[in-house]
């Protein structure tokens, strides 16, 4: 589906019906449902009834245009203030069609009641920002005509490898999520924190700091210092010490407040430059460069920072969220192939919790994933992005239903601590969780045999574990630091697929049934 945005003027009902023509799609005009549905012009609505009376109407009638089969749709001009809107653009093709003010106002004459009713500068300048927030495509339509722009937006969305954008709705703390290919070397009009900085602060891996000289003399182009610092690979540069060295570095290069700490890497980088970055003069901007698909579609979203102490894994951390992430899928080429299957059970998890057709994506398309297909690999970022930034927008301080994005990792979290972080991928001790944790919903009569087997069928089907010999023991003195301990350790289990439930108190019988058939 495409959504076509923009400022009264911008010609979204003209072009409207012109795109779909050339793409073979419907149209729908939410203005013109709402005057057929309430059987008045938006004028005579917002003269008798209000606008509050008006944004409802509308409100439910993009909802259901969105639920529609795919096609092309033109909201409204202030359709975007509605928050519950912004948040069901998320994963869909949204385009901004671009008019400057002076422009606006010539093509529609000052007869709109919101001109007459606020200050029209201000409402332009309001409104363009909601625009950019969801927009994942921008065409200008000053000095073009309608077909031209028609033309335009068909090239855009006909290209082979469209980018994509996601917000991460948190009102003054909101920012984008940009999934592409290439996507990092258009930084600078990406991130918008980068305007009041005068210094970036790379925090990359040695192995990286190649990959990482593109975004470098990026970021020197827009006219940055750029200070490069690479880390050890590994969860032992997720440590106290590591941060501290950082701290030091920091200071000696000058880095100051309105500056930006810079991650580029996988879920170690973007977790530890995020800590620092959050207590580095109590707070300074972080953006996120995830280079492997685990951060991109879970560690670099949301804020959570942290770092690990010997008696368990992000004890130490804080809710810090960047100024923008961009997930430049073309960066995923510098992983192995075990590394991209390890990233893998994260995609899968956002299937089993919160959408079944996700599952059904990973499975139809393994060979296409592995061989690094940027469409299908923008597709997987991009929704669970989406989901992710929906959990967060509704829980940011991970004190509600955001625990349901930690399903597998209770399992998982200790595994990684009994192995001392060594010689098991993340992504795999999160299979061997989300299978633990489904065996453990069987034996409390949650879900039945169906639900295991499509645990199972599902991680196979991409390479990631699927059993292991667990020792009880190890696992419940790891689980005396979870965070979801209380009064007794909760887990995050299924009630079906696509339907999580966090906080779950487990009899210790059930664990040792579970940990039976984890072991066959």
């Amino acid at each position: 589906m495409i959504v076509l945005v923009g400022f009264m003027g911008a010609g979204k009902s003209t072009v409207g019906p012109l795109l779909a023509d050339r793409l073979g799609l419907s149209f729908m005009d939410t203005d013109q449902v709402i005057e057929q549905r309430a059987g008045a012009s938006i004028e005579a609505i917002f003269a008798t009834a209000g606008e509050p009376t008006f944004r409802a109407l509308e409100r439910e009638v993009v909802a259901e245009a969105l639920a529609e089969a795919p096609g092309v749709v033109a909201l409204g001009g202030g359709a975007l203030e509605d928050p519950g809107t912004r948040a069901a653009l998320r994963g869909f093709r949204v385009v901004h069609l671009e008019v400057g003010f002076e422009e606006a106002l010539r093509r529609v004459g000052g007869e709109r009641p919101m001109l007459r009713s606020r200050e029209p500068r201000g409402l332009f300048e309001e409104r363009a920002e909601l625009y950019r927030s969801v927009a994942t495509d921008v065409v200008a339509t000053d000095g073009r005509s309608p077909d031209q722009v028609a033309v335009a937006i068909a090239a855009a969305v006909e290209s082979k490898e469209p980018s994509r954008a996601v917000t991460v709705d948190l009102a003054e703390r909101s920012y984008p999520v940009h999934i592409g290919q290439g996507t990092a070397a258009r930084a600078p009009e990406l991130l918008p924190g980068i305007k009041d900085a005068e210094s970036a602060f790379v925090i990359t891996h040695p192995r990286l700091v190649e990959l990482a000289a593109p975004l470098i003399e990026t970021l020197r182009s827009a006219g940055l210092r750029v200070v490069t610092t690479p880390i050890p690979e590994g969860e032992e540069s997720k440590s106290l010490a590591t941060a501290a060295t950082l701290y030091d570095k920091l200071a000696a290069g000058n880095i100051r407040r309105d500056d930006l700490v810079i991650a580029l890497g996988g879920g170690v980088v973007t977790d530890l430059a995020g800590f620092v970055a959050s207590t580095y003069y109590r707070g300074i901007g972080v953006a996120h460069f995830p280079t492997t698909l685990l951060a991109q579609v879970d560690a670099a979203i949301g804020g959570k920072t942290g770092v690990n102490l010997d008696a368990g894994k992000n004890l130490v951390g804080t809710i810090h969220q960047p100024v923008g992430v961009v997930c430049d899928v073309a960066l995923l080429r510098t992983l192995d192939e075990a590394e991209l299957r390890s990233g893998l059970a994260e995609v899968i998890k956002y299937g089993l919790i919160r959408s079944p057709e996700l599952l059904d994506l990973v499975a139809d398309n393994v060979d296409a994933i592995l061989a690094r297909d940027a469409r299908v690999l923008i597709e997987l970022v991009t929704r669970c992005v989406a989901i992710k930034a929906e959990v967060v927008s509704a829980d940011e301080q991970d004190i509600g239903v955001r625990a349901i994005l930690n399903y597998g990792h209770t399992f998982a979290h200790a595994l990684e601590q009994a192995a001392g972080y060594h010689g098991m991928r993340h992504g795999e001790a999160v299979s061997i969780g989300m299978m633990a944790a489904a065996h453990v919903a069987r034996e409390l009569g949650r879900v039945d045999d169906s639900v295991v087997d499509r645990h199972r069928e599902v991680l196979s089907s991409v390479g990631l574990p699927t059993s292991a010999p667990l020792d009880i023991e190890v696992l419940e003195k790891a689980w005396q630091h979870d965070k979801k301990y209380r009064k007794g350790v909760r887990f995050v289990l299924l009630r079906a697929i696509g339907d999580a439930e966090a906080g779950i108190a487990v009899p210790r019988e059930a664990l040792l049934k579970m940990v039976a058939s984890m072991a066959s």
